[in-house]
């Protein structure tokens, strides 16, 4: 909640400014819609003296792989005064179904009884001499339900606008047409925040190394979890065209600095279970796009496109809690890796909106 109050408290003082004279417009919106999309992280690199077995630095040693294809509803709130807005809104998903997790794991240690150097914990691993090559030996999918919430906040300046009359001569007939228009360009400031909560059931899980003990059937039990935040602050750039009651816009947004918390629990992981948790920045880019037709001086029918990338890096934090499986066990282990997060998000919805004004 504290990641809103320096937007609440720029939208104050600039209400506070603002003649007393303005004019004043309100707009309400509620939407339905589509999210697709994914989000991947990808972690190794782990330095060899702090690997529990001993392996070189690689990566990455796992991916995963988390789906979006669910359900949206959205709510949005606008109020604009001469060539000033303020708006935000909340998007909430209503459905949770969202398709298939993929997990591949690398150089993954193994019990090996008749090992060459004895019993003990092996790896499959290449090798030129300079450089190891680790083989991909665990594969799995899971159904993936997840919870969505978002929400949004952004101040617009215009800073231009442009009246045109555009007359058409039909060929055919000699008719003309006039097509009067407004094209108006802004530039805003914003702060998305983005949090989705997976739960993960193991469908099928297989070796393509080889090694043993790897092929399972889920029994429909949860045996990943997944929550991820995502922290956007962000300038855009955003131009619109409105020829009567038709209204075409589109909007490019950039944040130089995104932070990205995330943490997951193998529930099912042997040795394990595993628990990680990273702090990652880097940058996003948006770009939204939308077409409105006014139904009447009130009421709007609008499309909205809105798509996000998101790429950070950081450093994820991982322990193996202590435990056994019947016939080995271990203790805890702990270690540092490097974590590469990109998603890619993109929402459909249909939206609704009710606008009036204040003298």
């Amino acid at each position: 909640m504290r990641d809103v109050y320096p937007v609440v408290l720029i939208s104050l003082l600039i209400l506070w400014a603002m003649p007393a004279q303005a004019r004043v417009e309100f707009e309400i919106s509620a939407g339905i819609g589509y999210l697709t999309g994914d989000t991947t992280y990808d972690i190794g690199d782990v330095p060899a003296g702090e690997d529990p077995w001993g392996r070189e630095p690689y990566f990455p040693v796992s991916e995963l792989k988390f789906p979006l294809g669910v359900g949206l509803a959205t709510l949005d709130a606008k109020v604009t005064i001469d060539k000033l807005s303020i708006s935000g809104g909340i998007r909430r998903n209503i459905t949770d179904k969202a398709g298939n997790m993929r997990d591949y794991d690398w150089g993954i240690p193994f019990w090996d009884e008749e090992g060459v150097n004895g019993p003990g914990w092996y790896v499959y691993v290449w090798t030129d001499g300079t450089h190891n090559w680790y083989a991909l030996d665990i594969e799995s999918k899971s159904k993936t339900e997840v919870d969505v919430i978002a929400w949004e906040a952004k101040v617009d300046y215009q800073i231009f606008s442009y009246h045109y009359d555009y007359k058409y001569r039909d060929i055919f007939d000699g008719s003309t047409s006039h097509y009067k228009g407004d094209v108006r360009g802004t530039f805003g400031i914003g702060y998305e925040k983005r949090s989705f909560e997976y739960d993960c059931s193991l469908t099928r899980q297989w070796s393509p190394s080889g090694i043993p003990g790897y092929d399972h059937i889920g029994d429909g039990s949860t045996t990943l979890t997944y929550d991820v935040d995502y922290s956007i602050p962000y300038a855009e750039l955003a131009v619109a065209d409105t020829m009567g009651r038709l209204t075409i816009g589109m909007s490019f947004g950039y944040s130089p600095f995104v932070q990205v918390k995330d943490e997951d629990d193998h529930l099912a992981r042997v040795p394990g279970p595993i628990y990680s948790k990273a702090d990652c920045t880097g940058h996003a880019l948006k770009y939204g796009a939308d077409i409105g037709y006014d139904i009447t001086p009130h009421w709007t029918v609008k499309f909205v496109f809105d798509y996000l990338y998101v790429r950070a890096f950081g450093d994820s934090d991982s322990i193996i809690y202590a435990g056994s499986d019947g016939e080995r066990s271990w203790d805890t282990m702990a270690w540092t890796t490097d974590e590469r997060i990109v998603s890619r998000e993109t929402y459909m919805t249909l939206n609704i909106a009710y606008r009036f004004g204040l003298p």
